[in-house]
Parts: C-alpha cells; structure tokens; sequence
C-alpha cells in the first residue's frame, strides 16, 4: 500500500470509528464568526484532493520516522474532527477559545484550518524571547515572574498530523509555564486527517 493510500485509510477508519460510535452520522458542516468575518466549514472541499496528496506526502517532521502518540500529556483530551468542528463553532465563534496551530510558518504556508491562529512550537520555549508576551496574548496575567491563568484562554492545538509532533511540544512548553491542562485539548489528525476526509482548508 502507497502511503498516500495508507494515509487514507487511516482518516476514514478515524471517521468511521467516530460514527459508529455515537450510532449515527455527524455533520461536517460548520459556519462561525472569526475575526469579524463568517467561516464556513464543509466537506468536498474545491482542493480537497490537490491537499490530501500534499500532506499525506510530507516526510515525517521528526528523526527517526515517527508517529505521535495519542495522548500528548497526561490530562490532555486527544480530540477528534467532530470535536474540533464543535470547538471551532461554539468555542471559537463565540470567543471562548482558539484553535492552536503550533506549526513553523513553512508548514502552514500549505494550508490550515479556517479559524485557527499560528502559534509557532518554538516561540513558547522556555529560551524564547516572545514567552512571556505570547501567554499574555493567551490571557494569562504576568506580575514580574508570577503567572496567573485564571483568564487564560481554552486551546485545541494542531500541526501537520501523525507524522509531527510540534503539537506535543508547544502543549508540553504551555504545561511547564503552568498552563492548566484542563484548558488544552489535542487534535492528532491535524492537516493530514482533516485532508483526507476533505474538510475546507485555508491557503
């Protein structure tokens, strides 16, 4: 099998798995407001097939070739499409949360998801300059070296899909400055699932 094609049977057995389990089908299509315009979300997208051939022909991010785990952090929900179709409109359209890309800008110059910010992995390292401004930006007040997170905001967090995992990192750098993982959720498909399945996709 090509891995273009084991890709793809990849994403539909997620869908399937997601279906099966609530009994019934789900609806792909979503519309939200984001930064003071309408987004709409659907399947069938015009590129849908250009975008799942480039992102399920990436080479994996990481040396050896790896797959990211399903858990990101012990206490971080791994979410599903459905889920970040639900986040993005009730979350997102209503200023309640961001969708997370954690991406380098190369990598989202192919194409991201409507809706989400770019939020670059190694910007929230612990020897980024932009650190502190960066969680400000999440809400969270800074007095000298004190965090609080009571305003943060609630992230979903993304990258290129099973083959990256700049979406554990950035989660993992939020983790160690005392972001509450109770606010950060994982979407591990990413790019490459969500391409597959032909969902609309931002250039």
């Amino acid at each position: 099998m090509s891995k273009r094609a084991a890709f793809f049977a990849a994403g539909l057995a997620v869908y399937a798995t997601a279906v099966q389990a609530e009994g019934q089908s789900i609806s792909a299509k979503v519309e939200f407001m984001f930064d003071g315009a309408k987004v709409a979300i659907a399947p069938m997208a015009v590129e849908a097939s250009r975008h799942a051939a480039l992102f399920a022909a990436l080479d994996p991010s990481c040396d050896p070739y790896c797959i990211a785990p399903e858990l990101a952090a012990p206490g971080i929900e791994t979410l599903i499409e459905p889920d970040v179709l639900a986040f993005l409109e009730k979350g997102v359209g209503t200023n309640a949360g961001l969708l997370v890309d954690a991406r380098m800008p190369h990598d989202r110059d192919l194409g991201f998801i409507p809706g989400s910010v770019s939020l670059p992995v190694d910007t929230v390292s612990p020897q980024s300059k932009f650190r502190r401004d960066i969680l400000k930006a999440l809400g969270v007040r800074v007095f000298e070296d004190v965090f609080n997170f009571a305003d943060a905001q609630s992230l979903v967090v993304y990258d290129n899909g099973p083959t990256q995992n700049d979406a554990g990192r950035l989660i993992g750098y939020l983790l160690d400055a005392g972001y509450p993982s109770e606010k950060i959720r994982y979407y591990r498909g990413g790019m490459q699932v969500w391409s597959v399945l032909g969902l609309t996709i931002q250039e």
